[in-house]
């Protein structure tokens, strides 16, 4: 029994990054790469957020990053027990979606030459120029606009350096991972971004769609909703706009869970 466990133990540590305890049965998460969020399997703003939701529920969770659709893929196809991080604004596969944990704000990130410096302020004002997206899933709002040329590329990163080279006029990118990398990338003064998103949306965690999902699902949503609540959430984003909305996640849960002195903003108030 002891040899066994022992091997159980080398192959956890071969087969992924472990948060919290060791377990015989981890939760796998398949994590699309986002910059600044979830860059590796130990390093991201929500890499960081799993190991608090994997303590406060104590749970084992390993992560494995991969390109954006092999994430979802994978976790279509039964790979993984849930797919990290997915917006709420766009067709869910079938699954048991958490409540929301984080808000995706998408912004226009443009060429500051082309259009000067503070004249883009909405999606109107792209017409008719060339439009670049990332791999990552989009609200309909902005692929239906038949005004955008619109192209698809790998990365944020490529995104901003085919605005810098005039391959491209502007590109949509999500606020924290967009402005991570136009800093990077030391692009600040030639990639000018909206101060307001062009869409925002929730973004969710998908488990399968099981008796162990179920689970899954009901212990992060309550650790999820006391990291709102006690302000953990907020000091991991660093900005108020970005908290989930507390009524959509206080309904998802029973009455005895609730939070009587619930104060997601409080760190921002002396700010």
């Amino acid at each position: 029994m002891r040899l066994l466990s022992a091997a159980l133990g080398c192959l956890l540590m071969f087969t992924g990054h472990v948060l919290a305890a060791p377990s015989t049965s981890p939760i796998r998460v398949a994590f699309p790469y986002i910059p600044l969020m979830a860059e590796s399997k130990d390093h991201g703003v929500f890499i960081d957020m799993y190991a608090e939701i994997a303590r406060r529920s104590d749970t084992d969770v390993v992560i494995d990053i991969l390109p954006v659709r092999r994430a979802v893929q994978d976790f279509i196809s039964g790979k993984y027990d849930a797919l990290g991080a997915y917006p709420s604004l766009s067709e869910i596969p079938v699954s048991l979606a958490s409540v929301p944990f984080y808000r995706r704000e998408n912004l226009i990130f443009y060429s500051t030459d082309q259009f000067g410096h503070g004249n883009v302020t909405k999606l109107e004002d792209l017409d008719g120029t060339r439009v670049g997206l990332a791999a990552y899933h989009y609200p309909d709002y902005i692929l239906d606009r038949q005004e955008l040329n619109l192209e698809r590329v790998p990365d944020d990163a490529f995104l901003l350096r085919m605005i810098a080279s005039n391959r491209l006029d502007a590109a949509i990118i999500e606020r924290f991972s967009g402005n991570h990398v136009r800093k990077l990338l030391g692009l600040e003064d030639m990639i000018s971004v909206t101060d307001d998103p062009v869409t925002s949306e929730n973004v969710l965690i998908l488990f399968k769609a099981d008796l162990a999902g179920i689970e899954n699902r009901r212990a992060f949503n309550k650790a999820i909703y006391e990291m709102l609540c006690d302000g953990s959430l907020a000091k991991l984003f660093g900005r108020a706009s970005l908290l989930p909305d507390q009524e959509i996640i206080e309904r998802e849960l029973p009455a005895s869970a609730i939070i009587s002195d619930c104060d997601p903003k409080a760190i921002f108030a002396d700010r």
